[in-house]
């Protein structure tokens, strides 16, 4: 990637800067979505690392230069991207089984993987459970005819590269081999020479495990170079938390409290608070260690990703510490208690993870947030996010502030994947969408429901914003094209706090090769976000960054 130098002369010197020269600070325009929710006629019945190319082809066409994807992280057996069970290993459900080589060789996997994906396509949600199902059955197939001395020496020296595969490896082997009780259950009775047997006895599994790291590292390492030849950037998301019963936690349970939870406080929307059920951090143990564990986590998301969302950041600077038993989060209280350490507290982690890698970090800042954190992030020269919705005036009357003066520091998205789409806002909440209808300068009434004319109209009026990066959630794109059918509440990805058979499985009613060939759509997209954001020329406004 070749640097672009120019940046504003308030960013100048910022510690953020030199990541601002990889990517230059000028509008951009991006697009995001889970990658699992991506649809193709190639993939099996998940999107997967082959759709991200073509989800980078299509950002070409439609004039967007950010590609966002959620977490990619090894969920295990679940489909919440948030709570996976490493925080490096990739997703076993996310490999492009068609370009296996192992795969795409043999005549009867090329045809079990096409009927696999046929039958799986026919769903209008991700089904995880039937597609890791079948994925892993021809993943273990692929290795059985792939184990010979060439391929063994490519994965040895991925091995030997990746300290952290070998233990997340012979995690996953006992987790199965205990029915996948949390390791709490079963690790004190499982020593190391208990697990130096299941190591020599579960070899191949081992191997096996270690060859889909491999192959998924090589595609998204192909991903990506496809994705930068065409301009396009690839960002992520590292959460802020780790599950439980992960291989991290196993593996470093003296880095975690688990004599606590993380969570959030009692508020107006949650009478009870929010018990998360993660373990927060031993920050004094992470500090003895030089933060190694934080570093080398970065350093492994800098091998798929340009950029990275930083997941609920104010808790680098404060995080509602429950104690261990508490089911609602009514028994917290923040760590560190004294209000005055939250400044220096996530300066500190912010700065470390400055050091750690080149990408550059976007900060997701929502909810209550102390003025400390916003400064912190300002002062580092870190975006925070400006969602439409939430963007008012609340110490006055409420009214929504106009997205042309956000700061220039700053990722504007209409809504999030824990939030109702634009389409499904606009219907949830009448007397808003007639404020925000008044104040976009709109004629007549807002209607009730929002068809894609006017859409793509608050899609064009929002692209003005100030922020440096737009970036909107693929429902926000689809249903302007008219891509997205039926009730808006149906494409919404996740309900915070509610456990069901919907959130996470959400997928695209499209394939992403139509939208590739719809050149008459892609052309409209493009005149909606308008040439400053898809044109290298302009940069933003001169201005400090800090409204």
């Amino acid at each position: 990637m070749d640097p672009e130098p120019d940046l504003p002369t308030w960013l100048a010197d910022r510690a953020a800067a030199p990541h601002w020269r990889r990517v230059g600070f000028r509008p951009r325009f991006g697009l995001c979505t889970p990658l699992a929710s991506v649809r193709s006629a190639r993939d099996c019945g998940v999107g997967d690392i082959g759709d991200l190319e073509a989800l980078a082809d299509w950002a070409l066409e439609a004039g967007a230069s950010l590609v966002q994807v959620l977490p990619v992280n090894d969920m295990g057996t679940g489909c919440v991207p948030y709570a996976a069970i490493s925080a490096f290993a990739l997703d076993p459900i996310y490999v492009a089984l068609d370009r296996v080589e192992a795969v795409r060789s043999d005549p009867v996997l090329v045809r079990r993987t096409r009927e696999a994906g046929a039958r799986l396509n026919r769903a209008v949600r991700v089904e995880f459970e039937a597609v890791r199902r079948e994925k892993q059955a021809i993943l273990a197939e692929a290795w059985t005819r792939a184990r010979g001395p060439g391929v063994r020496a490519e994965v040895d020296r991925f091995r030997e590269a990746n300290p952290w595969l070998e233990p997340y490896a012979l995690f996953r082997v006992i987790r199965e081999a205990e029915g996948y009780r949390s390791w709490e259950e079963w690790a004190g009775r499982m020593g190391e020479a208990d697990r130096a047997r299941v190591a020599r006895e579960r070899a191949d599994d081992l191997d096996r495990i270690a060859f889909e790291q491999w192959v998924l590292d090589t595609q998204w390492r192909d991903a990506l170079a496809h994705a930068r030849a065409r301009g396009v950037r690839l960002v992520g998301d590292v959460p802020i938390l780790v599950g439980r019963d992960s291989a991290d936690v196993f593996g470093h349970p003296e880095l975690f409290r688990l004599d606590t939870s993380a969570g959030a406080p009692p508020d107006l929307y949650a009478a009870d608070g929010q018990n998360w059920g993660f373990p927060t951090y031993d920050w004094d143990a992470h500090r003895r260690t030089g933060f190694a564990w934080w570093r080398a986590r970065l350093k492994q998301a800098e091998r798929y990703f340009d950029l990275y969302r930083i997941d609920h950041v104010v808790g680098f600077f404060r995080i509602w510490t429950i104690p261990a038993g508490e089911r609602t989060g009514r028994g917290g209280r923040f760590v560190p208690e004294d209000e005055r350490e939250w400044g220096r507290h996530g300066r500190e982690i912010l700065q470390m993870m400055l050091g750690a890698t080149g990408m550059l970090p976007l900060a997701e800042d929502l909810g209550t947030i102390p003025p400390v954190c916003r400064e912190t992030l300002r002062d580092l020269g870190i975006c925070g996010l400006k969602i439409q919705r939430w963007e008012r005036d609340w110490d006055g009357d409420g009214h929504f502030l106009a997205p042309a003066d956000y700061a220039p520091l700053s990722v504007a998205m209409l809504s999030t994947h824990d939030s109702e789409t634009f389409a499904g806002w606009w219907e949830a909440f009448p007397e808003d969408r007639r404020r925000l209808h008044e104040a976009a300068g709109f004629p007549g009434a807002a209607p009730d429901r929002l068809d894609p004319g006017l859409h793509a109209e608050y899609v064009r009026w929002f692209s003005a914003a100030g922020s440096v990066f737009l970036i909107l959630m693929a429902q926000d794109v689809l249903a302007p094209l008219g891509r997205l059918p039926g009730d808006p509440a149906s494409h919404r990805v996740n309900v915070p706090g509610v456990v069901n058979d919907v959130n996470w499985r959400w997928r695209w009613p499209v394939e992403v090769e139509r939208l590739i060939e719809d050149r008459e759509g892609t052309a409209r997209l493009r005149g909606w976000i308008g040439p400053g954001r898809h044109d290298p020329s302009p940069r933003p406004r001169q201005h400090d960054g800090t409204r």
